[in-house]
């Protein structure tokens, strides 16, 4: 007979890229990161891979993440496999040498961290097969468990789980109902009074059963929001304390992944002791899905019809105004939640009936078709293998990509739900803003693939979603997420001309999800080739590139039916970057910290112009981490500015790096009042 006493790790970001490049977003309030991934990965996901620990006067490095259960949601693990290397191949690693393989130590998620009881069934199931898809593509084996986005649960969502052969899954007291012994007769319970010591059973309509683990609600409460972290012996006691004095029993600590370094720093430090002293001290095994191999659920537990571990209303926290709620500030109210799920919803139910009416053209079985997709999504089939199967007949190379512009579309729909839009108090800030974009990228391959535009009328059903915060609604609050960061194929290739002329052979061949190529042509053109590289969709353009003084500049663009003229405010923050490291440093040059010291003693002998406050923008919110150095030059920058420039107090721009300098004179301020710096 044995115990476990261990801890779930429940990792997950949403995903944070610009859906039309590819290219991951720069997020302000991160400072001095580029984004919270990359703020979040510095303080805690780096330190969770290994953690040093002294040992008899020296230190050793203690793993605890393949010493307990950890999930990790896959949009979070495609930016660590992009942007932290270093994180995926030690994870990689670590998991490769768990005893008895990855499904030990590590449970799936659903592709996208969206309440899956709220979905629609079809997307339900892709929801949870795309999430599997990517497991196997990581892992190379079938996950036995699976986490659900915020826990939230109901029978039909355990059902879809058995059918997909997950065995099991991880709740919260919260959400249990009744309980009872085989036959016996069921006993309510409440949160505090639920033995969650046993692992229980679910009994499913369908016939089957899913296992449930349900997390200590006292000491994973204390984790969460205590100072519990502080001492790990006095956790890992208190957690073996909790234990049944016969038999086996379990003691699970369940809060979110983030919580050990960056909700606490140095809670990396006290989880890893804390784990080490179960095992070493307490002799305890710590790994769950190792216990669940050979231990069965004796007790039966009937869950609330619809739960969720954060909602005291069940999954209302996703679809109305129920008081669940974080980020909450003076005025504000969640009005805007139910109008949001309902827009969203009319939107893929109309959009995706066109998808899939055009989809039918091209395919054997649409559903079949989008189902396999999370294959492609998870790189263990290509595109084209992707289509050959599923064809109905042989499609030329528009219809190929036809094919592909519809699945990205229900890819974008369903991110569109990802739950975060909906968990904070106001609907103007980053999280509601991502599922926008999302929805708006939907919306244009929809219109791309189908010839019908949905836009309009769900812009108009966003009339009652309003930020309270940033006094916008509707249509307003829809521009304010969307329009900075739209782009299409003109910009994109108008950037990587601009890139070219500056930089030459040292200009980029991949930008996000797009491949370039480059043909100079007569009279200083040059011919630039676009290939959507999710889509396969190929684009050419001609291209005329002419540079001003400093760092002004245009693009003239042709798709061979007329000229258009792009400034370089339409380019992206990275393009600019990289054409103000070629011009001031040298063409392929690199160094952020470098050229934003040659803008800013250029800026010191003369007036600022719109390139350099893009430029200056471009540089700080392009580089991963903004360095000392590289603050230091940006703060003499914006002062050079405001020395030479009465009219410094129009330009607004600068504002949000004005904020993150701490630079609050009124003058970059737009007038609020703020003491002098």
């Amino acid at each position: 007979m044995s115990s476990i006493a261990g801890f779930h790790y429940h990792f997950y970001q949403p995903p944070r890229e610009d859906p039309w490049t590819g290219i991951f977003n720069h997020e302000w309030s991160a400072w001095p990161y580029h984004d919270w991934n990359e703020r979040i990965a510095a303080e805690c996901y780096r330190a969770m891979v290994a953690v040093a620990l002294p040992s008899d006067g020296t230190s050793t490095l203690f793993e605890p993440l393949t010493q307990s259960s950890f999930d990790l949601g896959p949009t979070l693990h495609h930016w660590l496999s992009r942007y932290a290397p270093d994180v995926d191949q030690a994870l990689g690693r670590q998991v490769r040498a768990a005893d008895h393989g990855a499904s030990r130590v590590v449970m799936a998620a659903p592709l996208v961290h969206a309440i899956v009881p709220l979905a629609t069934a079809v997307d339900a199931q892709r929801l949870v097969a795309w999430g599997i898809d990517d497991f196997r593509a990581r892992y190379g084996e079938e996950p036995r468990g699976m986490w659900l986005p915020e826990t939230a649960v109901d029978l039909a969502t355990l059902e879809l789980l058995a059918r997909h052969g997950i065995t099991y899954t991880v709740l919260m007291p919260t959400q249990a109902a009744r309980v009872r012994v085989p036959g016996g007769k069921w006993r309510a319970v409440t949160p505090s009074a639920l033995d969650t010591s046993k692992a229980y059973y679910v009994s499913l309509p369908g016939g089957g059963r899913m296992t449930v683990v349900f997390g200590h609600f006292d000491l994973s409460h204390q984790v969460a929001f205590g100072d519990t972290l502080a001492d790990g012996d006095v956790l890992a006691d208190a957690m073996a304390a909790s234990l049944p004095g016969e038999g086996d029993g379990i003691v699970l600590l369940v809060a979110d992944g983030e919580t050990y370094g960056h909700h606490h720093r140095f809670g990396d430090l006290g989880v890893a002791w804390a784990t080490r002293r179960l095992q070493e001290h307490h002799h305890l095994s710590t790994t769950l899905g190792e216990w669940l191999s050979d231990h069965e659920a004796t007790h039966e537990v009937e869950l609330h019809e619809v739960s969720a571990w954060s909602c005291a209303h069940g999954v209302e926290r996703w679809r109305s105004a129920c008081g669940c709620v974080t980020g909450e500030q003076p005025g504000f109210d969640l009005a805007w939640r139910a109008p949001l799920r309902e827009a969203l919803d009319w939107l893929r139910a109309n959009a995706g009936a066109a998808l899939d009416w055009e989809l039918g053209h091209h395919v054997q079985v649409s559903d079949d078709a989008l189902l396999d997709y999370g294959k492609v999504i998870s790189g263990q089939w290509s595109r084209e293998d992707f289509v050959r199967r599923h064809q109905s007949r042989e499609l030329n190379a528009d219809e190929l990509s036809r094919v592909l512009e519809i699945c990205e579309a229900h890819r974008n729909l369903l991110f569109s739900f990802t739950s975060c839009a909906w968990f904070y108090a106001d609907p103007g800030e980053i999280e509601t803003g991502i599922v926008l974009r999302y929805a708006a990228l939907g919306l244009e391959l929809t219109r791309r693939a189908t010839g019908r535009d949905f836009e309009t009328t769900f812009v108009q059903r966003l009339g009652q979603v309003r930020s309270a915060r940033h006094g916008v609604a509707g249509e307003a609050l829809w521009r304010r997420a969307c329009e900075s960061a739209r782009t299409d194929e003109v910009r994109i290739a108008a950037g990587a001309a601009a890139e070219y002329a500056a930089s030459g052979a040292f200009a980029r061949s991949e930008r996000g999800t797009w491949r370039i190529e480059y043909q100079p042509a007569e009279h200083d053109q040059v011919r630039v080739n676009l290939v959507n590289a999710v889509t396969l969709r190929r684009f050419t353009y001609l291209t005329y590139v002419e540079f001003g003084d400093g760092l002004e500049m245009h693009v003239d663009i042709s798709d061979n039916t007329m000229w258009r003229r792009i400034e370089i405010d339409d380019l992206g923050a990275d393009q600019i970057a990289r054409v103000a490291m070629s011009r001031l440093m040298g063409a392929g040059a690199l160094d952020v910290d470098e050229t934003l010291n040659l803008l800013a003693a250029a800026l010191i002998g003369r007036d600022a112009t719109r390139a350099d406050e893009l430029s200056l923008l471009a540089l700080a919110s392009t580089a991963r981490f903004v360095t000392p150095l590289a603050e230091a030059a940006l703060r003499r920058a914006l002062l050079a500015i405001a020395a030479r420039d009465e009219s410094a107090e129009h330009r607004a721009a600068l504002t949000p790096l004005a904020r993150a300098l701490q630079l609050v004179d009124s003058r970059y301020l737009s007038g609020e009042s703020a003491p002098s710096h």
